[in-house]
């Protein structure tokens, strides 16, 4: 802050003196014996008022021959700065949304693939979500604790006609999904749709089939040994065959 009594420097120019009085922003400063309006914004404050230069322990706060040289021509030209090694990568563009005939029906399905069917009453088991649908779900799925109420398994959306491992359950843990809830709502992308109720459903997994091998079969949706839980089917008479899916892991 400037204030009367202070010696000062002009900021953006050459010159200076003693600031002789202070109204708002505009400071007046006696320049060899010229009072000069400023402003304050302008001004650097060399030696605040009621110091004196020789005395010890006063020293300028301001060095303008300094200044002064650093802003002559003379100043050294910055180093350029180094450039950039590699680009970042580009984004992934989003695949295309392909509808089916049916698909304006929903269907989706919980299924579980063991890691290694070869050793069932050992294998851990990934949880799979499929949306066979042309909608995107945003969803979450829920399980019952045994005596504190639901826990999230997993939250998130689901691109029309998409398979997305929701999570890795050991063997040991499997007695925590006997009851499991899904909760979501369907819409699409810039398109019109027809709306959709919100999902809230519930389904009790009956976990004897998990110790089965000859219960672990090839699905609609799989190649692979897996068992699948329906947890809701909107008919649609002009259904035949289900699409093909994206999986995303």
């Amino acid at each position: 802050m400037v204030r009367k009594g202070d010696t000062v420097r002009y900021l953006n120019e050459v010159g200076g003196g003693i600031v002789t009085r202070v109204e708002g922003k505009i400071a007046y400063v006696d320049d060899a014996g010229f009072e000069t309006p400023m402003q304050v914004s302008d001004l650097v404050v060399v030696l605040p008022a009621g110091h004196v230069p020789d005395k010890k322990g006063a020293k300028l706060m301001f060095d303008q021959e300094a200044f002064d040289t650093g802003r002559s021509a003379s100043r050294p030209e910055p180093a350029p700065a180094a450039k950039s090694q590699k680009a970042p990568a580009p984004l992934p563009e989003p695949l295309p949304v392909e509808e089916t005939e049916y698909g304006d029906a929903l269907n989706i399905v919980l299924a579980f693939e063991p890691s290694d069917i070869k050793r069932i009453l050992e294998s851990d088991i990934t949880a799979v979500l499929v949306n066979d649908s042309n909608y995107f779900l945003r969803f979450i799925l829920l399980r019952r604790e045994e005596t504190e109420g639901w826990s999230t398994v997993f939250g998130g959306e689901a691109g029309p006609n998409e398979l997305i491992d929701l999570a890795v359950i050991p063997r040991e843990n499997l007695k925590d999904f006997e009851r499991v809830v899904l909760q979501a709502i369907a819409y699409k992308k810039d398109k019109p749709f027809e709306v959709k109720s919100p999902l809230n459903v519930s389904r009790k997994i009956d976990l004897t089939k998990f110790y089965k091998l000859h219960c672990y079969q090839p699905g609609l949706y799989f190649e692979t040994p897996v068992i699948e839980v329906p947890l809701y089917n909107e008919p649609d008479p002009r259904k035949a065959a289900p699409a093909r899916h994206n999986r995303k892991r």
